[in-house]
């Protein structure tokens, strides 16, 4: 079992193209050669539960990924909340065929609902997320990452989505080297942070909900009011572009103000300036609007900073 640390970013078509270029010169110019690019990979993945999903309600997500002749079953777990970013943990094993072998879940601490697995025979492959990864080693001041830009699609019965993406996940060092190297990318290319899985866009076709984190028990702890409101902008923002949706910038602009009111005064201004200027972006009746706000490579750098803040006082 590993445990799975990453940054997801979301990136609009538009600059996919930069964001690559980006990460290709950033290699070629490096001294350290452990900055590199890595072969492109086309990745098909079948993701498997039960008709009434019994497995994502216990925050469970299992594949099976084909790439070339080499088929991979995979096993997540929901994993700890760690304010922005994903870490779960993951089970892999390299099996003979796309067919999925259940005796490795042996392996997986189960939830007791799942421990007699009698779930296993009403298994149904649900939806697939199938893409093109490109993928690059970075090494920056002794932390090790591997990034990857993900352009493809998630598909099933119930409808699509689009996957266009980077994530940061770390290999080794300090986790805050994470958010330096995105820092580095978002000066350079408009992006977002996101809290959203592959796994759960698929879910979303089906139940077609937006899933939000779970309100602090306490309101008076800030830091954690603080991490749930930033966490409720990222969930709207990546929300009103799935839904293509302007009027939940009402909502965006809402989840902004709480969580202004928690941070220190650097970070209060940063974020009026911010939903100043998405206003201003707003203004007139625009029909590219989420496109052009999709450009404005300060709202990635802010959702950054604010999420490096975050993780440095609760870790």
């Amino acid at each position: 079992m590993a445990t799975e640390l990453e940054l997801k970013l979301m990136v609009h078509p538009n600059f996919l193209k930069l964001a690559c270029d980006f990460l290709d010169n950033f290699c070629q110019q490096s001294a350290d050669t452990n900055n590199s690019r890595q072969p492109t990979l086309a990745l098909m993945n079948a993701y498997f539960d039960t008709e009434d999903a019994l497995l994502m309600q216990t925050g469970i997500a299992m594949r099976i990924r084909s790439f070339g002749s080499r088929f991979i079953q995979t096993v997540k777990t929901r994993g700890s909340s760690r304010i922005g970013m994903h870490a779960r943990g993951e089970w892999e094993w390299e099996v003979e065929n796309d067919q999925l072998d259940l005796t490795l879940l042996k392996e997986v601490p189960l939830p007791d609902v799942l421990k007699d697995m009698s779930w296993c025979k009403n298994l149904i492959e649900v939806y697939r997320t199938d893409f093109q990864r490109q993928v690059w080693n970075i090494e920056l001041s002794n932390t090790q990452i591997e990034v990857v830009c993900d352009n493809g699609l998630v598909t099933s019965p119930y409808g699509k989505d689009t996957i266009c993406e980077l994530e940061l996940e770390l290999k080794s060092g300090e986790e805050t080297g994470l958010y330096d190297f995105a820092l580095q990318l978002a000066e350079h290319i408009p992006l977002q942070v996101s809290v959203v899985s592959k796994a759960q866009k698929g879910v979303r076709l089906k139940y077609g909900k937006i899933e939000f984190p779970e309100k602090p028990k306490s309101i008076e702890n800030s830091l954690e009011l603080a991490s749930y409101w930033y966490e409720v902008w990222l969930v709207y923002w990546e929300a009103m572009h799935f839904m293509q949706d302007e009027a939940l910038l009402q909502p965006l602009s809402h989840s902004m103000e709480r969580l202004q009111a928690c941070l220190p005064i650097d970070l209060q201004k940063r974020l009026m300036e911010l939903d100043a200027e998405i206003k201003q972006v707003t203004l007139g009746d625009s029909p590219d609007l989420l496109e052009r706000l999709a450009g404005e490579k300060s709202i990635g750098l802010a959702m950054l900073t604010i999420g490096q803040w975050l993780n440095a006082q609760a870790f």
